[in-house]
């Protein structure tokens, strides 16, 4: 397998450190001056509804300590009237339209749909650009780096709803759109130095960053960007991408590996030997297959590597089953592999040998299945199309020297409608509080050019 970049708070073995790593930093306000000059209107005053129809759960959520200024309620800027329409813009101001070029510019690829006047107000809160200068500090000392596809996986969800509960925008931020530097300094210093040239875009470094060295991603310097002007928002809507369909009779004629050959080899692995075998998925999906139940009216098609997202939630699919009969539906068959380390903790063996594993419902693997179910009734709803009231995990046990070849375990994971709708709050917060902190972001390093 390749190596997978580090991201923000990720230890090596995956897993995230715990608490807040950035809010016991100091901002140093006085130095900031510049920053929270970006117009008075800013709203550092009352603040009240963002109005706007909310959707579900997400009225009473906060930005998190309500004991810091500005953040106990959902905030919106009182702005001058002239700056409330989103086609209207005083010289100087940040539109929908502007913030495509920047960010076509900057090669981020946003979720479609997510862009929208109302974010941008919700940006220019004084408390989210305070937890903005937080991130900006970090991209001064070139201890960060943008990411170019900004997503939340599904497999993060369960730790993501637990920052969100807590008003954690800032660890949400910087796990959504930043990752630990991989290039070197030298790197990030040639691409400041090539970025403060670029004078095409209509954007330019604020005077602070024309001799100040920041982290910033790679920007297009071509005069192409004019065409950019008509750059559309698109539609914010959930997609299930159609996969590689999976002849079932090869699925049937398939044979199990022999085991004791994936342990041979001497080198460590660092999630077992199981992943020296190619076939370990199709031969979870053939063990499924086998156990499916059968009638007459009943056909099957599964697919592999179905893409799902909607808005910031991205994931995909090891198999996807479409079964046609009395009762449409489909079915998400998640497969993994474990050398025993999972068992007690993803799952829990039958005392009377059976095949059927007691799934434990707390474990992250049954809230990413759980994510990958909500998307896929999301998009059923939006296209009528099977909605989906239960997934699959199957799980194989290797052991050594190929002993128990077929050493699996299964069963359903049916849809929880608490973790459904904590789901979607999540994904609400994420398009709402968590990209107006990245906003804020490019707001304090970046600044319309109006010469």
């Amino acid at each position: 397998m390749e190596p997978k970049k580090t991201r923000v708070g990720e230890l090596k073995d995956g897993s995230r450190k715990k608490g807040n790593w950035l809010d016991g930093q100091k901002t140093g306000m006085n130095d900031d001056i510049y920053e929270l000059k970006l117009k008075i209107r800013m709203g550092i005053g009352r603040t009240g509804n963002t109005g706007g129809k909310k959707e579900s759960g997400t009225e009473k959520q906060g930005f998190g300590d309500s004991s810091k200024p500005g953040f106990g309620h959902r905030s919106r800027v009182f702005l001058p009237e002239k700056a409330q329409p989103a086609s209207s813009t005083s010289s100087g101001e940040i539109s929908v339209s502007d913030y495509l070029v920047l960010l076509k510019t900057l090669q981020i690829n946003l979720p479609n749909g997510v862009l929208n006047p109302k974010v941008i107000r919700l940006s220019q809160n004084a408390g989210i650009v305070q937890k903005a200068q937080g991130i900006v500090k970090e991209l001064e000392n070139l201890k960060l780096q943008f990411n170019s596809i900004p997503r939340l996986g599904c497999r993060e969800l369960k730790n993501s709803l637990s920052l969100k509960d807590n008003g954690k925008i800032l660890e949400l931020t910087m796990m959504i759109f930043f990752e630990k530097r991989d290039d070197s300094v030298e790197a990030l210093r040639a691409q400041w130095r090539k970025n403060v040239a670029n004078t095409t875009c209509g954007f330019r470094f604020r005077d602070r960053y024309q001799t100040n060295t920041i982290s910033t991603p790679a920007m297009y310097a071509t005069t192409q960007t004019r065409s950019w002007r008509h750059l559309e928002v698109g539609d914010n809507l959930p997609n299930i991408s159609a996969g590689v369909t999976v002849n079932v009779r090869d699925i049937e004629n398939k044979d199990y590996a022999d085991e004791s050959a994936l342990w041979i080899t001497s080198s460590p692995q660092r999630f077992g030997k199981y992943f020296q075998n190619p076939g370990d998925e199709r031969e979870c999906l053939k063990f499924y297959h086998e156990l499916r139940e059968t009638g007459t009216n009943r056909r099957v098609r599964y697919t592999k590597g179905n893409k799902v997202d909607f808005g910031f939630l991205s994931g995909r699919l090891d198999f996807l089953a479409e079964i046609k009969g009395e009762k449409s539906e489909k079915i998400v068959i998640e497969c993994k592999g474990t050398t025993g380390d999972m068992v007690g903790k993803v799952f829990t063996k039958p005392k009377n040998g059976g095949r059927h594993a007691q799934l434990n419902e707390t474990h992250e693997y049954y809230y990413q299945v759980q994510a990958y179910m909500y998307i896929l009734n999301r998009a059923a709803k939006q296209t009528q199309g099977f909605t989906s009231d239960r997934a699959v995990m199957v799980i194989r046990h290797y052991h050594k020297n190929g002993q128990e070849p077929r050493d699996f375990y299964w069963n359903y994971l049916r849809k929880n409608e608490a973790i459904q709708q904590k789901i979607d709050e999540l994904r609400v917060f994420c398009e709402e509080e968590v990209l107006a902190c990245f906003l804020a972001v490019l707001n304090l390093i970046f600044q319309k050019d109006t010469k």
